[in-house]
């Protein structure tokens, strides 16, 4: 007698793609016997009662099922006769990791994306059989993401027409404590969508399009696509020469942050005619010649940089889709700045499992039959693409993934990168950015520190007598007998902030070159050619750090009150210029009064310390640690 199969998913903090799989495996198989669920720790409240929400309807379901740690994942099912893997939950490196051990007789492995605006979502199987299928049928109901997701946030919910924008078939719940959003499922694609985000003759912050998308995140999961007209009414307020710089920025921020920016009024129909079409599949790349680096160019930065500066390839092979575009040319320009051969291409799309393979896998081989190492960055691109760059690879290849500041290989080993050899003005340029530099020639110097710092001391005294003081002229004439750095008398008068930001540039850099890491003098941060992100007037910074993988962008103030002041303008900068993992450290003089705010990007120091406050330079370990 046949068994039904067991249903085997690897579940992280989001449940749609774990029921989704399930749903098919039920539909396809014609039952389950009984589901595992592989779990990575719970984060939150709100992530357990969404887990909790997943077994209710198993249980209501009548299949049986059993929640392990992830690290029994790779446990043979003996009495299984048949099994249908699920491998979309969690990282890029467990589902990699999990394929290699999946790949056996009696087993069907896939993976779920569903990431294109209006297409219902796909399933992908990777074994035995390579082949695509949409999930319309099976797709999630309204009522299911409810139970799901809305429910066990405590949202109250009731159906309501769905936007014009969408088509026929589309079902949406008004959500009455989100303030005029609506949830809507197309296709069994979850969206969250509002006609606009406060007021449409409001400016479009970047900080509330970056929360619109958190909320999607919570009430829809990773699939879930956050849709907001842009505020035609603020745009026309704007002169007709800057309105299309102005689109441009919100545009950027509303890709960094995965928000659909789309025009008032219009059907997402059109809206899906304008998105950059799939690609004919790029030609055949060239054989390698050297050491190669293999890499999928997505918005993240630094594990692309730390493959390099662990690898030090003589080239680097670049994958990526055609909304990365812009990435793929600041990476181009960055290796061959590097002295580095580059080889890229543009996919056909996000779902180019099959095509990164076939692409890369000649690569490798003829790299391994020359002798040459082969590293391979398994962050970037999709979890589809990062699977395929993995079906690319030959015994005596290595394939590495960034966790925090490390590298973990497939093996279980695990190698640090050397990031004191690198710089933050290379993350900048990997990031479509450069440091136009203000002091070059500044370098850490013990005889002009004492001087910078007898200012801060005597801070009130030197600053009411500026242009006298013999201590401002001594510091000045010290930057010019080391460094070969003069001020005019004039220039002298718009630099009384230059000992502060000296004196927090060398200690930092005394502090972080013992630990892999490096500081440099600080200028204004210049976007690259097709880079619409900042504001020409906010983008001024004191300094720049490189630590433990981490950008950190430095702002120094005499006092708390101007500090605090500066807030969120470097919130917006540090997100912009340095992402997601990026962080501000801002350093008072002296900090008097309230704690400094909790909970944003933004680390607060001071020479003379407060309460909530870390002590400069003394407390630099507790500051930068990464939570």
């Amino acid at each position: 007698m046949v068994r039904d199969p067991v249903y085997l998913s690897l579940l992280g903090n989001d449940p749609a793609p774990a029921y989704l799989g399930l749903k098919m495996v039920e539909q396809r198989a014609r039952g389950v016997a009984r589901a595992i669920f592989y779990t990575l720790r719970v984060w939150n409240e709100a992530y357990k009662a969404k887990r909790c929400a997943l077994f209710a309807l198993l249980e209501e379901k009548g299949i049986p099922f059993e929640d392990r740690p992830l690290s029994e994942a790779a446990i043979e099912e003996e009495d299984a006769e048949e099994a249908w893997v699920n491998l979309t939950g969690g990282d890029k490196f467990n589902a990699v990791r999990l394929l290699g051990h999946w790949r056996r007789p009696g087993a069907r492995v896939f993976l779920l994306e569903g990431h294109r605006l209006l297409e219902a979502p796909k399933a992908l199987f990777l074994w035995p059989e390579e082949e695509v299928l949409s999930l319309e049928a099976e797709a999630l109901t309204l009522e299911e993401y409810a139970r799901l997701y809305l429910e066990p946030l405590g949202e109250t919910w009731e159906e309501a027409p769905p936007p014009p924008a969408f088509p026929s078939g589309a079902r949406a719940a008004r959500l009455p404590q989100r303030g005029g959003g609506l949830f809507v499922v197309y296709r069994g694609q979850p969206y969250w969508f509002k006609p606009f985000l406060g007021d449409e003759r409001e400016e479009m912050h970047r900080e509330a399009i970056a929360h619109f998308a958190k909320e999607a995140r919570e009430l829809g999961g990773q699939l879930c696509l956050p849709v907001v007209p842009y505020h035609k009414a603020r745009l026309r307020s704007y002169h007709p020469n800057e309105q299309d710089n102005v689109l441009s920025r919100w545009h950027t921020w509303a890709e960094e942050n995965g928000v659909r920016l789309v025009t008032p009024r219009a059907p997402l129909e059109r809206e899906v005619a304008s998105l950059p079409q799939e690609n004919l599949p790029p030609k055949p790349l060239p054989p390698p010649r050297g050491p190669v680096l293999l890499a999928l160019v997505s918005e993240q930065a630094t594990p692309l940089y730390g493959a390099y500066l662990y690898a030090r390839p003589q080239e680097v092979y670049l994958l990526t889709t055609p909304e990365m575009a812009d990435r793929l040319g600041w990476a181009e320009a960055f290796f061959r700045d590097k002295g580095t051969q580059v080889r890229s291409g543009r996919l056909s799309g996000p779902w180019a499992l099959w095509e990164v393979r076939d692409l890369l896998a000649p690569v490798v081989e003829e790299a391994l039959r020359q002798g040459h190492p082969v590293h391979a960055n398994l962050n970037g691109g999709t979890h589809a693409m990062a699977m395929g760059l993995y079906l690319a690879l030959k015994e005596g290849a290595r394939a590495h993934y960034l966790e925090r500041d490390r590298l973990c290989f497939l093996d279980g080993a695990e190698a640090p990168v050397p990031w004191g050899q690198g710089r933050p003005q290379d993350l900048l340029a990997l990031r479509g950015y450069r440091l136009k530099e203000s002091f070059p020639s500044l370098q850490p110097n013990p005889e002009v520190l004492t001087v910078a710092e007898e200012i801060l001391r005597r801070w009130d005294e030197v600053q009411a007598s500026w242009e006298t003081s013999p201590l401002v002229d001594r510091f000045f004439s010290l930057l010019a007998q080391r460094f070969g750095q003069r001020f005019s008398p004039n220039e002298r008068g718009s630099l009384k902030g230059l000992p502060l930001e000296y004196a927090v540039y060398a200690h930092l850099q005394a502090h972080l070159a013992s630990r892999g890491g490096v500081a440099v003098m600080g200028g204004h941060v210049v976007p690259l050619k097709g880079n619409a992100a900042l504001d020409d007037q906010l983008t001024e910074v004191d300094g720049l750090a490189l630590y433990g993988g981490a950008l950190w962008l430095v702002e120094c103030k005499p006092d708390a009150r101007q500090l605090k002041r500066r807030a969120r303008i470097m919130e917006n900068l540090v997100n912009s210029v340095g992402g997601s993992h990026a962080k501000g450290l801002m350093v008072a003089r002296s900090w008097k009064g309230s704690s400094p705010p909790q909970g944003s990007n933004l680390v607060y120091m001071a020479f003379e310390a407060g309460e909530g406050v870390f002590r400069f330079p003394q407390d630099l370990d507790k500051a930068l640690e990464r939570p």
